[in-house]
């Protein structure tokens, strides 16, 4: 009964709903009527109409210069900000309501500041851009920011990652809404006014805000009045960050001068960058970005004048403070040596923490490893220490070579932090291929698995570090490339893999040189027997290394990987094979008798053929045709030829002396003639003609000779006798005296 009288009483439905729920939810406290209740609160209709009746006129401009109508759209965005605060304050008032009084918490109370410090402006930096006073100004009266802080990072190295030649500022929102509305008013600002583009990062939009706040007061009203407050809603940010970008830089400023030595984040800019940093109180305080890069400023500061910090002094204060060198631990046992005791005490620690955790642990390791011995560095020559090295090399004496490197690397620079190692192996493997073959092939032991049969092999494997670097792997390979060449039988096909797989499993990049040599010592032809192309296990481990290739980022589709793969899978020249499997065409061959290739160089010509790459250089293309001049593929020949009319290339003077030059040695009148026909009109009509000088005169009448023995009798027989070689002839001794001189070396690329 005194339920149904008070819900009678209460004549609000709010009040009603709130009284149910008092008596629904036994764990909430007593119901907390609001002052604003439903029928007080002003509708938001009431507000906007309002703003309609004004006195003033809308075209009138402002004070400030601006319409009535973007004072209209503030407004506007103003009275929408306004109703959803009062939504917001509805809802943390029955949000509040639903927290025991023992879970709320309450934010500390913090001494107000003075409204004269909170509102002053900071003093612009030396040099200042022309856009940083009034943006000052804008951030500070008109988006009413507090607490406004000015970072001058413009000479800070390294630059930092939002870009170099930064200046930043920090202001205080009196809340997220305040956050929020400053963002995007200066964003219209500084796009309207500076026609700038900045970026806003954190920043949610009108229409994004609040339906953010819809939801969730929609989400808590379906919850039955439960917080949700714990979690991030996406809405209290409590942070923006205004990437205004690069603007204008001030005329005379030094700190924007281009730099030689850059490192750092992002690239080097003509102007200065600006960024906002815009922040709640509680986040403000929270991150503390003045306490962070106010560090950096110092440190920068003191590096640049030389002036030690505290972490040096302090450093300096435990070294002062460790016991004298023994070499002992406090236990009175020796201390361990090897790589791992020198990395525990030679390690340099930067922080606080762990300089004092390496004084506490200073018992169980060594404080210092013992320095060896100082040398007169007046009376060390470099060149002296290289030339002792070689000369043990030349002189078997490897492990006297090691020692000397090993004794002085500590004292020139050129061989500190394993520096000393490559030159080593350089100097092993040169040796190595200027010896004797007899004496090599001893040298180089039983096989690829053989790492210490031999002085030579005990040095080189020494010389190798535990994590192998690039020069080492390099150098490796090509060791194991060298052996095959010279018919080692213990260097095969699948050591070369395992050392591929091996480096494959280290991560160890390695050069396209290096790649290559492992495709030649892979595709390397047997001695024994009659070769004619690689097998199905050869092939499968070019492609392998190809794989790598690619995934290591090169283009496997080159002119130079395509040459190496023809000339290593070119099969061995057989003239016995029957007339069914040769070819002659009058076009394609020039009546020459083209033998086929092996499968798999078919497949990489044709492919060279029918994807679209760029044409060739003169070396490639003349390497190319060489190899399938000497297996007779006439056919692939003159494809290789013509691939630069294909691709509307012109010919150069060079290919038109190998052309007539390589035909004519065949000694076939036929073909001489075909060619002749062909090509040498087109020399003329090349743009720019090529001259009949030089190598290409000398070819010319090369292939000349071969097609009529008689030419030249003809023409110093009679002078005006006419035909159809005689004039090419002719053409060919109107030539420059200076004929066989450095141009015909120079075109003269296959002798």
């Amino acid at each position: 009964m005194v339920v149904t009288r008070v819900l009678r009483a209460s004549s609000c439905a709010s009040c009603r709903l709130s009284l149910l729920r008092s008596f629904t939810f036994i764990a909430v406290p007593a119901p907390r009527f609001s002052q604003a209740s439903c029928r007080l609160r002003p509708s938001s209709n009431a507000i906007r109409h309002s703003r309609l009746y004004s006195s003033h006129n809308i075209n009138t401009p402002n004070s400030d210069g601006r319409n009535k109508e973007d004072v209209l759209e503030e407004e506007s965005f103003g009275e929408e900000t306004q109703d959803l605060d009062l939504e917001e304050s509805a809802d943390t008032g029955q949000d509040l309501s639903t927290v025991p009084w023992y879970l709320q918490v309450q934010s500390p109370q913090r001494e107000p500041k003075p409204l004269s410090e909170r509102q002053r402006i900071p003093d612009l930096p030396e040099h200042p851009p022309p856009i940083l006073e009034p943006l000052l100004q804008r951030i500070s009266i008109d988006i009413g920011l507090d607490d406004l802080t000015l970072l001058d990072l413009r000479k800070l190295d390294p630059p930092p990652a939002l870009g170099a030649n930064l200046i930043m500022l920090l202001g205080t929102a009196r809340s997220e809404r305040h956050l929020h509305v400053s963002a995007d008013r200066l964003c219209r600002w500084l796009r309207t006014t500076y026609k700038l583009r900045p970026d806003a990062d954190g920043l949610l939009g009108r229409n994004e805000l609040k339906l953010k706040l819809r939801r969730k007061a929609k989400r808590a009203k379906l919850l039955g009045g439960a917080s949700d407050d714990g979690g991030d809603d996406g809405v209290r940010t409590g942070w923006v960050c205004v990437d205004i970008g690069v603007v204008e830089s001030a005329e005379g400023d030094v700190s924007v001068v281009e730099r030689q030595d850059f490192v750092g984040f992002g690239r080097q800019t003509d102007g200065v960058r600006i960024v906002v940093q815009m922040l709640t109180e509680e986040k403000r305080l929270e991150i503390d970005l003045e306490k962070l890069w106010g560090g950096i400023l110092e440190r920068s500061k003191q590096k640049v004048l030389g002036e030690p910090d505290e972490n040096t002094e302090l450093e300096t204060a435990i070294n002062a403070l460790a016991p004298p060198e023994t070499g002992t631990t406090s236990s009175g046992k020796s201390s361990p040596s090897g790589p791992l005791s020198t990395v525990a005490s030679t390690r340099g620690f930067h922080t606080i923490s762990s300089r004092r955790r390496e004084v506490a642990v200073s018992s169980y390791a060594p404080y210092r490893v013992p320095q060896p011995p100082q040398l007169d560095l007046q009376e060390l020559d470099l060149k002296d220490v290289f030339m002792s090295v070689i000369t043990a090399i030349e002189k078997n004496d490897f492990d006297s070579a090691r020692a000397s490197l090993l004794k002085y690397k500590a004292h020139v620079p050129q061989l500190e932090y394993d520096n000393w190692r490559p030159f080593l192996l350089e100097q092993l493997l040169e040796h190595v291929q200027n010896i004797p073959t007899e004496e090599a092939l001893k040298m180089l032991g039983s096989g690829s698995s053989d790492h210490n049969s031999t002085p030579f092999l005990q040095c080189f494997y020494k010389t190798l570090s535990i994590y192998p670097t690039t020069s080492e792997m390099e150098a490796r390979i090509w060791l194991h490339c060298f052996a095959a060449a010279i018919d080692h039988p213990g260097y095969d096909i699948s050591g070369l893999m395992d050392l591929h797989r091996e480096i494959q499993s280290y991560g160890v990049p390695i050069s396209k040189a290096s790649y290559l040599h492992l495709i030649r010592g892979v595709l390397r032809p047997q001695a024994d027997g009659y070769y004619h192309g690689p097998s199905g296990k050869t092939s499968q481990a070019t492609l392998d290394v190809l794989d790598s290739m690619y995934a290591r980022g090169f283009d496997i589709l080159d002119e130079e990987i395509f040459v190496e793969l023809l000339e290593a899978t070119s099969p061995q020249l057989d003239a016995s094979l029957p007339s069914h499997a040769t070819y002659k065409h009058p076009d394609e061959t020039f009546d020459l008798i083209s033998l086929p290739m092996s499968h798999v160089q078919e497949r990489l010509h044709t492919l060279m053929m029918v994807i679209d790459v760029p044409c060739f250089r003169d070396e490639s293309r003349i390497r190319l045709m060489e190899i399938y001049a000497g297996q007779r593929s006439w056919k692939e020949f003159v494809d290789t030829w013509r691939m630069a009319p294909r691709l509307n290339k012109p010919q150069s003077p060079t290919m038109y002396a190998y052309l007539f030059n390589k035909i004519a040695e065949t000694n076939n009148q036929t073909a001489c003639m075909k060619v002749l026909r062909t090509y040498a009109p087109e020399i003329e009509r090349e743009v720019p003609p090529v001259p009949i000088e030089g190598a290409v005169a000398k070819a010319l009448r090369a292939c000349l000779i071969v097609a009529d023995p008689f030419v030249e009798e003809k023409v110093e027989g009679d002078a005006s006798a006419k035909g159809e070689w005689v004039g090419w002839w002719k053409k060919c001794l109107d030539v420059s005296p200076n004929e066989g001189g450095n141009k015909a070396e120079k075109l003269l690329l296959y002798d």
